[in-house]
């Protein structure tokens, strides 16, 4: 699997930035909008105690991905997730889906919301490298850090070619933008497609709803390269952490990786061919879970291995011992 994940990046942003469509209240948001200086996010929290809990959806996805998830753990801790700008419920902004928009509307969002820190920052494919640079900026809210299949081989095509995006150069990826009409795509989502449809009923109905939502407003036209670039810089920064050689950047935060893949040798600290290889070389107090046959969203594949992870990084942060001392204890603990 390690070799095979790739996200082909056309169809990422889905959003022109900038552009603003409000949506309509034909399904109400099932958490709060919360105003992030003039603009509204979605926050669904449930739950209670402490650490919090802040579920980070992969590209293009939705609070409500994460709805399997967070019910099986609102029993043992606080748990947010959230719509980034210009999905689900959440208006859009400036600069959609760059790192730096994204990490400064989760700080307001969940400060504006009263969510007491510290977080343990959960990060769904993409997702992991904004955690990663929420991190970075607010490392004393931050207790502990879980990645879900994140970010391995993330490619985008350029003219003729396609290649790791921080293999690219800035100049190769703006020479892509602005993209042909024909990339916003002809054909309106009719079903829930896998591995969405393991959500229930409902979940699914409200999920087609966005989905059709953001097929509509998305306009290949008037999209730049913001958000490509700014993936790039932080992909490279997080390159430059674990480069071989170097003492765990993140020093002993507990940082738990779920993968589909077993755990990396320290070999990958010598090439830049994948980036969620590197994921086990943040923290010197690391733990890898492999999950097993599981598909890209382990956190609707197999959600209970999610479950079982959060729990275990939950009670290390609350006994301030080691994530691997948390395994030997029984996760519903």
């Amino acid at each position: 699997m390690r070799n095979q994940i790739w996200m082909i990046l056309i169809i990422m942003s889905k959003l022109a930035i900038g552009q603003v469509n409000p949506i309509d209240s034909t399904y109400p948001a099932p958490g709060k909008l919360i105003d992030v200086g003039g603009r509204k996010l979605h926050l669904f929290c449930s739950g209670k105690g402490s650490p919090t809990i802040i579920l980070e959806a992969g590209g293009g996805a939705f609070a409500i991905d994460w709805f399997l998830v967070q019910s099986g753990i609102e029993s043992t801790t606080r748990v947010c997730s959230y719509d980034r700008a210009g999905l689900g419920w959440s208006d859009p902004g400036p600069a959609d889906e760059t790192v730096e928009q994204t990490i400064r509307d989760l700080h307001q969002l969940i400060l504006a919301a009263g969510e007491k820190k510290p977080y343990i920052l959960v990060g769904a494919s993409i997702g992991g490298i904004f955690i990663q640079a929420y991190q970075q900026v607010y490392p004393d809210e931050v207790a502990g850090l879980v990645f879900s299949n994140s970010s391995n081989r993330v490619g985008l095509v350029v003219k003729e070619k396609t290649d790791l995006l921080w293999n690219l150069s800035e100049d190769e990826i703006k020479s892509i933008y602005p993209m042909p009409p024909s990339s916003n795509g002809s054909k309106k989502p009719s079903v829930v497609t896998e591995p969405f449809n393991r959500l229930p009923a409902q979940q699914q109905a409200m999920r087609l709803w966005l989905t059709i939502l953001l097929w509509k407003k998305w306009n290949s036209t008037t999209t730049g390269p913001e958000a490509m670039l700014s993936w790039r810089k932080e992909f490279l920064r997080e390159f430059e952490q674990t480069e071989a050689g170097k003492k765990p950047p993140l020093g002993r935060l507990p940082v738990l990786v779920l993968s589909g893949d077993p755990a990396a040798n320290d070999s990958v600290l010598k090439t830049r061919d994948a980036a969620g290889d590197r994921l086990d070389f943040l923290s010197a107090n690391t733990m890898h879970i492999t999950a097993v046959d599981a598909g890209h969203e382990i956190h609707l594949y197999q959600p209970n291995v999610v479950i079982d992870g959060l729990k275990r990084i939950v009670l290390a942060v609350k006994r301030g011992v080691p994530l691997s001392d948390s395994a030997t204890q029984a996760p519903g603990n």
